[in-house]
């Protein structure tokens, strides 16, 4: 599962909410603060936002509790809040909804409640041009619901469409290692540590495929 790290600059990079008509540069520039603040400094964003929020912030400062809460690691009350605000009559567009449970979604997984991020990533592909990384998220949930042949269709789908994604293909490698497909697994993870030679969770992977196809 994604590092806390990881969480927070998936979530920095989601746009930002509308401020409204009576937005100014220093509204937006105090939502860029808080969401800053989200991550370095969590507690401090988290107390930040509520006043704002009760000063009439509306979504960002909504948005900024939940970023706070992930920070603290409160991953539930996050995910929740977040899933809330992704159907607030602020948000703004269809693209920003979907984003916004993207989140909630990535968040469920973090507080381990799998079968709520499925509920919440099924909404964003039920919709029209759902993000990238939908399918995969959507696969990792599965995952954890030892559903992996319908991970598997997940992982086809998303690779299909970035051919180059390292996360997607190291789950399909895993997936593929459960089928004990022990060649195809090491085409993906081979793939995978390709693009992204770093990962430890793909270094992981490749050394249980060596080890069942040892033993084979």
């Amino acid at each position: 599962m994604r590092r806390l790290s990881g969480l927070v600059v998936m979530l920095l990079c989601v746009p930002g909410f509308a401020l409204g008509a009576q937005s100014t540069s220093a509204a937006n520039q105090r939502y860029r603060i808080c969401l800053a603040k989200a991550h370095s400094t969590p507690s401090v964003a988290y107390e930040d936002a509520l006043i704002w929020q009760n000063e009439g912030g509306a979504g960002p400062a909504r948005h900024c509790v939940a970023m706070a809460l992930l920070g603290l690691r409160a991953y539930g009350d996050a995910a929740q809040k977040l899933e809330e605000l992704a159907y607030a009559p602020d948000i703004g567009d269809t693209v920003l909804r979907n984003q916004v449970l993207m989140q909630s979604g990535e968040a469920w997984l973090q507080a381990d409640r799998p079968e709520d991020a499925l509920r919440v990533l099924d909404l964003v592909l039920d919709s029209e041009n759902p993000p990238a990384g939908a399918h995969t998220n959507r696969a990792r949930a599965l995952m954890a619901l030892d559903r992996p042949t319908a991970a598997h269709a997940d992982l086809d789908t998303s690779l299909k469409q970035h051919p180059e994604d390292a996360l997607a293909l190291r789950l399909r490698a895993a997936v593929l290692l459960y089928e004990n497909k022990l060649m195809a697994a090491k085409t993906d993870i081979d793939a995978a540590l390709r693009f992204d030679p770093a990962s430890v969770d793909a270094l992981l992977v490749r050394g249980q495929i060596r080890e069942a196809i040892r033993t084979r």
